[in-house]
């Protein structure tokens, strides 16, 4: 077997399964990360590619210090968001922020971040 038929290839757009504990990543037919819902930190919303494209990403910042990125059109999207906007309390209604990405620059915008522990 080759060893480039292991590696998900780039151009994938992903796969995000959503269930009512979390979600999970899936490339190349491979479960790439998966999270609870209290496990994420952050949200990050931009544009990808460089210039910018109207393709949307969303950077899933986990308390663990590890990221995934999820993409507009990876099926499941959706689904992600519709959940999140009932999980993450505080998360910016899509509306809000979505026009807003085309001048936001490379930095993108935080459209949920999760408390800081005072513990």
């Amino acid at each position: 077997a080759s060893r480039a038929a292991e590696i998900p290839v780039m151009d994938d757009r992903g796969r995000v399964v959503v269930v009512a504990a979390g979600f999970a990543l899936w490339l190349g037919g491979r479960c790439v990360g998966a999270a609870r819902w209290s496990d994420v930190r952050r949200l990050r919303a931009r544009r990808r590619g460089f210039p910018p494209t109207h393709a949307l990403c969303l950077s899933v910042e986990l308390a663990d210090g590890s990221a995934m990125e999820l993409r507009e059109e990876a099926p499941g999207f959706d689904a992600f968001l519709d959940r999140a906007s009932v999980t993450l309390h505080g998360l910016m209604p899509y509306r809000s922020w979505h026009d807003e990405l085309a001048t936001s620059g490379d930095e993108g915008i935080a459209v949920f971040e999760r408390p800081a522990s005072r513990y």
